[in-house]
């Protein structure tokens, strides 16, 4: 199976303390608080993201935003509203064109990635509450809601890693939409096709 790639970074604060003794109190006056105070999220990145996709449509079956499944890399650039660069969770080597790879667009749109696989694209995954099926599901929707719309033909399944979180999976045509849910609401989601949409870690 392929490996995990992050779809975002996460910045962690070290604090260091000196442990040689007490200071003197001139140094001990000049002394660094004991936390910082993270910096604000930008309250402006969702609308900006929200803009740069407006025109996108939803999320289906074939695809999103014009990159459709099946869609080779270059196709995809030259589709989809912002620049997307190539991920293969290693920053050392060119990615090999026919192993797995993500497609990461550039800011402002942060939560949506392409997954490729064979020189084409197989997925997308969302983080952010911007995108939508047509049925207007999406990121902070409640499973309760996805369950009544699909019925029976919703299958429920633990995560591999994280046994709290169900997905529930939706079958459409050759496609499949897989919601992670957590808290009774969504939390992530993906659509794509076999067998690229079933691959829990991505890619590595």
């Amino acid at each position: 199976t392929a490996m995990r790639a992050p779809i975002a970074l996460v910045s962690v604060i070290v604090l260091a303390a000196a442990c040689s003794g007490p200071k003197p109190a001139e140094e001990a006056a000049v002394e660094a608080p004991a936390s910082v105070e993270p910096e604000p999220l930008d309250p402006n990145a969702p609308a900006a993201e929200q803009a740069a996709l407006a025109s996108c449509g939803p999320v289906t079956a074939q695809g999103y935003c014009g990159v459709a499944f099946g869609m080779t890399p270059d196709a995809a650039r030259a589709k989809f509203p912002a620049p997307l660069q190539n991920y293969s969770g290693d920053t050392s080597v060119q990615p090999d064109p026919n192993a797995c790879f993500e497609l990461i667009p550039a800011e402002p749109v942060q939560g949506v990635t392409f997954l490729v696989e064979m020189a084409k694209v197989g997925r997308v995954d969302i983080i952010s509450e911007a995108p939508r099926t047509a049925d207007g599901f999406g990121v902070g929707s409640t499973a309760d809601d996805i369950k009544a719309k699909f019925g029976a033909s919703v299958a429920e399944a633990p995560n591999k890693y994280e046994h709290e979180v169900m997905e529930l999976s939706v079958a459409d045509g050759p496609a499949k939409f897989i919601f992670e849910i957590q808290d009774g609401k969504v939390r992530a989601w993906r659509a794509g096709v076999m067998p690229t949409i079933d691959y829990v870690e991505h890619c590595g």
